[in-house]
């Protein structure tokens, strides 16, 4: 994935004298610079489409709580106790199936320039619960290193983490922006990757980089002493899934050691009906909405069950025939599904958490 190009930068007032506008600025020496309150931003974002939108770069001041639990959904799906930290929306890339088409209401590409303040807020959680293990991501609205060439917050990241004994990092992309996080010493930190077979990513993934680009930078961040992620999310069920899927299972076991791998997640297409006009209007080409699915108890489509019951078979039992050890979860499922899958489930949401913690604490102690 080349670096992203902005025809504009729009800056909020407030915006202007913040230490990472500057460091913006500085990095896109040649973009058109507008400054331009809420009144006029909306003016010129009015109409505007998402294409166009991901063109513009927005430098705002954040309101209120940037630092929240990851929305989830709701029961009977477990959720696994994740934080978020919303400091950008959008990203560069379009993916057929992001979410976030019909979740934002703004087209444009947005970064909240007030870091000291949103690292004040993670600084108040963390010591609000001392004794709880928080994975804290910035990947909820974007993706964590598209833009980071140009923003570098991945530094200012890393530093504020790398005393936290509570807390570790998640960084999620689909791109290999690694080179902000390879000259940084070792942090708390998991660089992790939302991965496709090759087909799935030329498809449906467009303007990402390409699984041998996610996999080369995943393995860099690996042997510099990073430990990695993967979410095979969303799983779409394509002509030939088996092979594909097992060949991607393959690949990335063997790319990547997988004693580095701190877990990996599992998922099957999901969207809110309204997101299927979005996708059809916007990617006339893509078949994704095509196939049978039905809407969950949490009012997203899905495929049925046991069709998912069918791919996570496959893939889990792919993964477990490699690596026994590495810790697989499922995002957004029922327990039965756990079960019929894993031949257990957690308890509750908080199991799940607590599951999370005793795994990465036993595979590397070095956590504390």
């Amino acid at each position: 994935m080349r670096t992203p190009i902005f025809d504009k930068i729009l800056i909020h007032p407030d915006a202007a004298d913040a230490e990472l506008t500057h460091r913006i600025l500085g990095n896109l020496p040649d973009v058109p610079v507008e400054s331009a309150d809420d009144t006029a931003f909306e003016r010129q974002i009015l109409g505007m489409t998402l294409t166009r939108g991901k063109r513009i770069l927005v430098l705002t001041i954040g309101r209120g709580s940037l630092v929240k639990p990851c929305p989830g959904t709701s029961d009977p799906y477990l959720c696994c106790g994740y934080t978020v930290v919303n400091q950008q929306t959008h990203c560069p890339m379009d993916c057929t199936y992001c979410i976030l088409q019909n979740y934002l209401e703004r087209p444009a590409i947005t970064v909240h320039v007030n870091t000291r303040e949103i690292l004040r807020q993670i600084g108040v959680l963390l010591e609000s619960q001392p004794d709880r293990f928080f994975r804290i991501g910035t990947g909820e609205l974007t993706d964590s290193l598209a833009l980071d060439p140009i923003t570098e917050i991945s530094r200012d990241l890393l530093g504020f983490f790398s005393p936290r004994q509570n807390a570790l990092l998640e960084l999620k992309t689909k791109t290999g922006c690694v080179s902000n996080l390879l000259a940084q010493p070792v942090r708390r930190a998991v660089v992790s990757w939302s991965i496709n077979p090759p087909g799935v990513v030329k498809a449906e993934e467009h303007l990402s980089a390409s699984l041998d680009q996610r996999l080369s930078a995943a393995k860099k961040c690996a042997e510099a002493g990073f430990l990695i992620g993967f979410h095979f999310d969303p799983i779409l069920l394509v002509d030939g899934w088996e092979q594909a899927y097992d060949g991607l299972v393959d690949c990335i076991l063997s790319e990547v050691d997988p004693s580095r791998i701190a877990w990996i997640s599992i998922g099957s297409l999901r969207f809110p009906p309204a997101l299927k006009d979005v996708v059809e209007a916007r990617f006339p080409k893509s078949r994704i909405t095509a196939g049978e699915m039905i809407r969950g108890l949490d009012g997203k489509m899905r495929y049925p069950k046991p069709v998912r019951l069918e791919l996570y078979r496959r893939i889990v039992g792919r993964i477990r025939e490699k690596s026994p050890d590495v810790f697989v979860y499922f995002c957004m499922e029922a327990r039965d599904v756990w079960e019929r899958v894993m031949g257990r489930a957690p308890d509750s949401n908080e199991d799940l958490d607590r599951q999370f913690t005793e795994s990465l604490k036993r595979r590397y102690p070095e956590l504390g």
